[in-house]
Formats: structure tokens, sequence, C-alpha cells
């Protein structure tokens, strides 16, 4: 976006929101990306009906499957660094007059949720006109019948509605699927579809678009 492209969203609804992926392994048939992939396209539907402004994906997360099993491709970040990237990116975001920032993860272990959780609270002792809120899809799944995992049939359907044709099923190998041996927790991953991956959307959708309006309603009645 040029600059005056970002002066007309953000003086129409000033929402931020900052995808936060990693770099990390989701077996043999997806891309190393998927959580970085899955973030963004989800706050690019989330900025259609709210209105606002996406950043770039960051792909840094803590916790990846790298140390927890040890598989290739992945970069594991400290939960220093993101905590103190995440608030330094929440405090410019609040300089530029933007009233709700949301850090919104496709990577969501414990580790990653507290690291964000960490620099936002950071911000928000600094910044009291903005409101800074950390999420992840699986914190929207209420009312479907998903469930998340890692790289199973829900993140990959998820990758295959974003970005169509880049994942390959027929790599994977003609056994069950496990965790120790391919990374892969949840529904087996061929069940995956891009018909899924809207539903999927849909149903995160339905639960995260009130919210969002409520939390940008709470900031406006303090300001």
């Amino acid at each position: 976006m040029r600059p005056c492209e970002i002066d007309a969203v953000l003086a129409r609804s000033p929402i931020a929101y900052v995808p936060w992926g990693a770099l990390e392994w989701h077996s043999a048939h997806a891309p190393i990306g998927l959580d970085s992939t899955k973030a963004e396209g989800i706050c690019w539907e989330l900025a259609k009906r709210t209105g606002g402004v996406v950043l770039p994906a960051i792909p840094l997360a803590a916790n990846t499957i790298k140390p927890f099993k040890g598989f290739p491709h992945s970069i594991d970040i400290s939960a220093g660094l993101i905590t103190n990237l995440a608030e330094e990116i929440c405090l410019q975001l609040a300089e530029e007059g933007f009233t709700l920032v949301v850090l919104f993860t496709g990577h969501y272990p414990p580790e990653q949720i507290d690291a964000l959780e960490a620099g936002a609270a950071r911000a928000r002792a600094q910044a009291a006109g903005t409101a800074f809120k950390v999420c992840a899809d699986n914190h929207f799944l209420e009312g479907g019948d998903f469930s998340a995992d890692h790289a199973g049939a829900y993140e990959t359907s998820y990758q295959m509605y974003f970005q169509p044709g880049s994942v390959k099923v027929s790599d994977l190998p003609e056994r069950a699927l496990t965790l120790d041996e391919d990374g892969i927790t949840g529904e087996d991953p061929r069940e995956a579809s891009e018909e899924r991956g809207a539903k999927q959307l849909e149903i995160l959708l339905q639960n995260a678009v009130p919210a969002i309006a409520v939390w940008s309603k709470e900031i406006n009645a303090k300001r």
C-alpha cells in the first residue's frame, strides 16, 4: 500500500492486523511457511469485514517442532526476541494512530502465545489509547466441527484454500501418519480440501468479527 492508501484506511478504521507465522516443518506435503500463509490469509479476510490494515506476516516462532521433535527446515526463535519485537511493533503502530492492534498468530503453542502477550502487555503499559490483542485461529473454533492440529487436515485445508496448488499429499508415505515420524497431529491431511478450508474460515469469521467489533468499541469508549 502507498502512504495515501494507508492514511485513508486509518481514517476509516484504525485497526492494524499483524499476522504472525513461522518457518517450520509441516510434514512432506505442505510448505514450511504454512503458519504464515494461514495467519496472513485470515487477517486479510478479517480486514475485508472490519476494515483496517494488514501488515506482512512475521515468520518468527517460539517452540517450533524443531526442538520438540528435531524436524529440519525450521527456524526456532527465542521467546524474548518475539516479546521485544511484538512490543516495538505495537508501540510504533500506536504512534501511527491505530487504536486496535491485533497480533494474530497461526503458530499457537503456549510459549508463542505467552511471548506475544508479554510484548502486548508492555505496550499496554505505555500506550493507553490503543488496545493490543493477541489471538490465534484456534481461539475461534466454537460452533464448528473442527479441531486445531499441526499439519493435519485442519491446517492443510487452510493452506489449500489460501494457496491452491501448494499442497502435495502424494508426497506423504503410504502408512499411518504420526507425530514422531511425520510431524503431524490431528486428522489425516489426506482428508483436507479447499472446501473444508472455506468452511473453517466461515466459522472463524463468525466468531472473530464480533469479538473485534467489541474490542474496537471498548477502546473507542475510553478515548
